[in-house]
């Protein structure tokens, strides 16, 4: 009886344990899905015995440049590990938690198992040495690297996240400038540097560094030229208006900042002077005195050092940093920030401690929006650029609803309204799916009368009736004589209607280091610093006011000066 028992218990572990076995042992191919930020994400998952051979995404709608990082390295992080609970990439991690766990469950459907331990990337300290450093890999970090690498320097750029183009590659597409090959008729009243010198004076009310600004503009054409001959940016949109200027200086792509920067980093990729280092959050500036001699960064927990001869400063804004917001731009305290998640403003630190100046005037790239955490046209976010009736909290009519999206935040600003509502009637027929997707998501609300929109939007009842009125009479007319919008529509005399939230949101702030036209930082007491440069949007004080004046502008200037700042840096690096 005790063998029988015995052979019993030993046939039924086995029993037991032939499905682990098995499924230890499993090869083939394997599809699974999840959900990007666009859309479904899928993948397709090779096992040969058991351990994960491939792991390619088959189908995703994620946003072109942003989501290239997570498309392409999250497979290579799962394979390396052999396990799909692998760290995700920053930068686009929605787009990395769609390939991971669409990994999971192919792997679930495969039936194998063991491929599911936690795995977290690392890293051992290390140091390097080179001629110049970049921190930052944005359109002034890596134009000022590959410049400084094609004047023979050696050239190490280092990257907070885990994807390279910082904001730029998630802006509209616009590069700003005059006398490109785009735009060289110089015969046209407007298109000369000084015109655009003008402009900005206008938009700024004067509250500018003319001499920055006016070498921007004489060089913002060689810099556009720059893009599109050196780098290979095709500006497919042509050229056209921006900000309240008919001038065309806007050089635009037709899908947005992906174009512009995907040539760019692979040029920088290329070239075998330029090492890139991702995932390396500076934390200090290392110096002797005045001579900036490299920066200390965390890599994977671990401590990278670099030394230099020269560095320069491209690492981005500050909006996402609270506390500066609470500081720098207060009127803009708690708003939400549409820019790059880099965007903390850690260089404000690093330029303290070395006696740097810095230049705010409380301004703000500011937008308006219904989802912050969604891009700045996509989905529901494109219904607030809708021509339509607009309303603050109140339910007044407050502005023109068409402005350029500057003036709109400064509108919401001045208003004193945190929320404004867009009313829609169902004639826009084509974007009614948008707006029921957006009361769905709880961003807007729906209602068969105006009262009863009003109603469940908080609006008084009589101002909000008042305002309709209004509106319908100035559309009837044909002229807006309250706020001169063109073409205004009456709201159909029967609902369904539409509420949709509008809120402000940020996706630059306007401030950083001072710096000159040959983009070295100055000190307190106005000397420069001899081997230390900035470009981008962290030396951005001097060409703005409060009040943005053209899409572009923050692209351009970055380019120029980041082509300055390489040039010079490689100079004093190969003395």
């Amino acid at each position: 009886m005790k063998k029988i028992l015995c052979t019993l218990l030993a046939l039924c572990m086995l029993v037991s344990m032939a499905p682990m076995a098995l499924a230890e042992g499993v090869s083939g191919t394997f599809e699974g899905e999840s959900t990007g930020f666009h859309g479904p994400v899928k993948v397709s998952v090779t096992l040969d015995n058991g351990a994960i051979t491939d792991v390619t995404v088959t189908e995703q709608a994620e946003t072109v440049g942003v989501s290239d990082w997570s498309i392409s390295e999250m497979p290579n992080r799962i394979v390396e590990h052999q396990s799909w609970n692998v760290d995700v990439t920053s930068g686009a991690t929605f787009s990395a938690y769609a390939v991971k766990y669409a990994v999971k469950n192919a792997i679930e459907a495969s039936g194998a198992e063991g491929l599911d331990a936690e795995v977290h990337e690392t890293a051992e300290d290390e140091t390097l040495d080179t001629d110049v450093l970049v921190i930052g890999a944005g359109i002034a970090g890596l134009s000022s690297a590959i410049e400084a690498a094609n004047a023979g320097a050696k050239v190490v750029v280092l990257e907070k996240l885990d994807r390279l183009g910082g904001s730029s590659v998630t802006s509209g597409g616009y590069v700003y400038g005059t006398g490109s090959q785009m735009n060289i008729d110089e015969s046209i009243d407007g298109y000369h540097p000084e015109d655009m010198v003008a402009y900005y004076n206008e938009r700024t009310g004067g509250d500018m560094d003319e001499t920055m600004v006016t070498y921007w503009a004489e060089h913002s054409g060689e810099t556009v030229d720059w893009l599109i001959d050196e780098m290979g940016v095709v500006f497919d949109a042509g050229v056209v208006t921006s900000g309240t200027s008919p001038a065309l200086r806007a050089h635009l792509t037709s899908q947005g900042g992906g174009p512009i920067m995907v040539p760019i980093w692979e040029k920088a990729l290329a070239n075998e002077n330029i090492t890139i280092v991702r995932h390396a959050a500076v934390t200090e500036l290392i110096a002797d005195g005045d001579v900036v001699t490299g920066a200390v960064a965390d890599h994977y927990g671990a401590k990278l050092t670099v030394n230099a001869k020269a560095v320069i400063v491209a690492c981005g804004g500050f909006d996402r940093n609270p506390e500066y917001m609470a500081k720098y731009v207060p009127n803009s305290d708690g708003v939400p920030s549409m820019s790059s998640c880099g965007n903390t403003g850690d260089e404000i630190a690093w330029g303290e401690a070395l006696g740097a100046s810095f230049v705010f005037k409380g301004g703000v790239m500011g937008m308006h929006t219904s989802d912050a955490s969604y891009t700045l046209t996509g989905g529901i976010n494109l219904l607030s650029f809708l021509p339509t009736l607009g309303v603050n909290d109140k339910g007044e009519r407050f502005m023109n609803e068409s402005l350029d999206y500057p003036l709109f935040y400064e509108a919401m600003d001045k208003n004193g309204t945190s929320c404004a509502w867009w009313i829609f009637d169902t004639t826009m027929a084509d974007f009614v799916p948008l707006m029921d997707l957006a009361v769905s998501r709880r961003y807007g609300f729906t209602a068969d009368t105006l009262e009863a929109l009003g109603e469940a939007a908080g609006l008084d009842a009589d101002t909000f009736a008042a305002t309709v009125a209004r509106y319908n009479e100035l559309a009837a007319k044909g002229e807006d004589e309250d706020f001169g919008r063109a073409g205004l529509v009456p709201l159909a005399e029967e609902g369904p209607y539409y509420a949709i939230k509008v809120i402000r949101s940020t996706v630059a702030g306007f401030g950083g280091f001072e710096i000159n036209t040959d983009a070295q930082v100055l000190k307190e007491d106005g000397t420069t610093f001899p081997n230390l440069f900035a470009a981008g949007e962290c030396a951005s004080g001097q060409f703005f006011a409060t009040v943005y004046p053209c899409s572009g502008s923050m692209l351009s200037i970055s380019t120029t000066y980041g082509r300055v700042a390489g040039q010079n840096a490689a100079g004093v690096a190969l003395k």
